[in-house]
């Protein structure tokens, strides 16, 4: 299953998290319906406890995971979201990017994360977190420039903290 195909049954089906297994249950070919996933469950583990912020760094999230949380409801009142040191390359930062959910994200960590700046292009172009204050960017494929690139942009009023490097 690839990542548009996520997209389409998130958008489609309302977010609606029985009708979306049941989707993947029936390409997947299996028998009846599933459980939600442990995925699903650390989400709304880790949201019940704090709805404002969300921090799974290092827990081999990849874009398909990244592309899920980013269209996942119970996250619109986050305003922190720490993804570091996971798999989510340039694409991962796409679905962050145009995220109808993660509008309210003010501190954003992906440190670690195999971008390039391919993808912080688009992220500096698309980006619907126009209340983003901060952003940590170290360790992937990014030079100082990028600093400036991302403080200077339209689409972020608000951001005073960016790390490259």
């Amino acid at each position: 299953m690839k990542q548009d195909f996520i997209l389409e049954l998130f958008y489609s089906l309302h977010g609606d998290l029985d009708q979306i297994n049941a989707v993947i249950d029936a390409k997947l070919g299996r028998n009846g319906s599933r459980k939600i996933t442990t995925f699903e469950m650390f989400i709304k583990s880790r949201i019940s406890r704090n709805a404002k912020a969300l921090k799974m760094a290092d827990m081999e999230i990849n874009v398909n995971e990244v592309t899920y949380l980013s269209l996942y409801p119970d996250l619109s009142e986050l305003t922190t979201l720490d993804l570091r040191k996971n798999f989510l390359g340039d694409a991962g930062l796409q679905a962050i990017a145009v995220s109808p959910v993660l509008k309210n994200v003010k501190e954003l960590d992906l440190r670690n994360n195999q971008i390039s700046r391919a993808g912080l292009e688009f992220f500096s172009k698309e980006a619907t977190m126009a209340q983003l204050e901060k952003i940590d960017l170290r360790s992937n494929k990014l030079g100082k420039r990028w600093e400036e690139k991302l403080k200077e942009s339209d689409r972020f009023p608000h951001l005073r903290e960016v790390k490259t490097l």
